[in-house]
């Protein structure tokens, strides 16, 4: 059955049912883009059985909470949400997974009202899981002629699609190679099916994602895919996606082949690119343990921009790291404000369980990384603005989210990452729209509708 076909079914077989026998699912995803993405399969999973979605914050049977554990904060959004989920409707059932769960299995499951935890390793079973504990809310056979591909995603008119998993990195101070394993390529063939199924339902754009893409390769079933470069090739010439995105590509695996592939595109891969720092410091990126030093980021961040001039590029940054001076810090700074770097995400160092990092000394005060976030947030708004107004008199081509804002308007992402305020007279929908920018602001642009 085709996708829209598929999405027409579903619809019809809703109708169908008395509003009695509907099951109400609210799921809440905390995090990366990898996890949005598997919070979609695991819906997918579940909808044959008559599950209804319901927004976040909306009474459910079902509360299905897709965790992060990158830093303590991570942590704590996570337990809010599932504290939540218990008020919201104490008869309701709590099922918790994600990377908190493998950090902490024993905190999650004595938090009150979960009734399931199911590991990272488990999310592709809990089709078997959920219905053996909770019975009562699988009490009919699954309807079969309702696909559990992945062809929707809800609230959202972007797609994220999940090409590896894991982590062989082992980052000093990252938690995630324990909480998610080795890397694990998925198939290329299967890749394309599913590109092709989101753009029968519409999508324009699909955003690659993964914990480490820059990795990616599956030469043992399929020779040809010896790289992210020949991955990207594959998808320009067996599909009629209109943009492709990359999440975040790590410095090290920016190779002449990608660079060339991104630069040769014509436009189908997003000029964008996410080009994680972490330290402008060569010293601190060291004892990071991280694969490169900043000649080597800035010359790929350069090979990047030469292919095609009008790429933005984001990067994250950690501060306060053990044993960070204010050398170092002023080293991140620069970088950051060397002309290559569009905007930056920012986090405060928090110590993650057993790793290397957490062991050592000369941990930075609180308030030392608390101002030095401040600094480095002040860069990033002055180097966001300074981005905004090079889109002047440019023409965009926007596709716009999918929330309404109160005053009746859309923002939307053009595929070098800008946000566009959208004229309150635009239809929200998945279609790209071009826009010429007349003016920008702090924190988008605006501009004309091209008819």
């Amino acid at each position: 059955m085709d996708t829209q076909k598929n999405l027409d079914y579903y619809a019809l077989y809703l109708q169908s049912m008395s509003k009695n026998d509907l099951k109400k699912i609210s799921i809440t995803t905390i995090g990366c883009r990898l996890n949005q993405y598997e919070s979609e399969k695991m819906a997918a999973e579940l909808y044959p059985y008559g599950f209804q979605r319901v927004n976040e914050g909306e009474r459910a049977d079902l509360y299905l909470i897709n965790t992060c554990t990158v830093t303590h904060k991570a942590d704590s959004s996570c337990r809010k949400y599932i504290r939540q989920a218990a008020r919201q409707n104490p008869n309701g059932n709590i099922v918790v997974t994600g990377c908190y769960v493998d950090n902490d299995p024993e905190k999650i499951a004595g938090m009150e009202g979960v009734d399931i935890i199911l590991k990272n390793s488990e999310k592709n079973d809990l089709i078997n899981i959920i219905p053996h504990k909770l019975p009562d809310l699988f009490n009919r056979e699954p309807d079969k002629n309702c696909s559990t591909l992945v062809t929707d995603f809800y609230d959202r008119n972007r797609a994220w699609l999940k090409i590896s998993d894991g982590c062989n990195q082992w980052c000093s101070f990252c938690i995630i190679p324990t909480v998610r394993g080795r890397i694990k390529n998925r198939s290329a063939l299967e890749i394309i099916d599913e590109i092709n199924s989101l753009v029968e339902h519409g999508y324009n754009e699909v955003v690659l994602t993964g914990v480490h893409i820059g990795h990616y390769r599956n030469r043992k079933t399929e020779p040809q895919m010896k790289n992210l470069a020949a991955l990207c090739k594959f998808i320009i010439a067996e599909t009629d996606l209109c943009r492709l995105r990359i999440s975040s590509i790590e410095p090290q695996t920016v190779r002449d082949e990608f660079v060339e592939v991104y630069g040769n595109s014509g436009g189908r891969i997003c000029r964008h690119i996410h080009l994680p720092l972490q330290s402008g410091s060569s010293r601190i990126l060291q004892m990071m343990r991280r694969p490169y030093d900043q000649k080597t980021y800035i010359k790929r961040a350069e090979s990047l921009k030469n292919a095609n001039p009008d790429t933005v590029i984001g990067a994250d940054v950690i501060v306060g790291f053990p044993g960070e001076t204010e050398d170092d810090f002023l080293r991140t700074c620069r970088v950051a404000e060397s002309g290559l770097i569009d905007y930056l995400h920012v986090f405060s160092y928090s110590d993650r369980p057993n790793t290397d990092a957490s062991k050592l000394p000369d941990k930075v005060r609180p308030d030392i990384i608390k101002k030095r976030n401040s600094v480095l947030n002040r860069i990033s708004n002055r180097i966001r603005e300074r981005s905004y107004k090079n889109q002047i008199g440019k023409t965009l081509e926007v596709i716009s989210q999918h929330k309404r804002e109160d005053d009746g308007t859309f923002y939307g992402i053009s595929d070098n990452f800008i946000k566009v305020k959208l004229p309150s007279s635009n239809e929200q929908s998945k279609e790209i729209i071009k826009v010429k920018v007349t003016d920008a602001k702090i924190n988008y642009v605006i501009g004309n509708i091209i008819y």
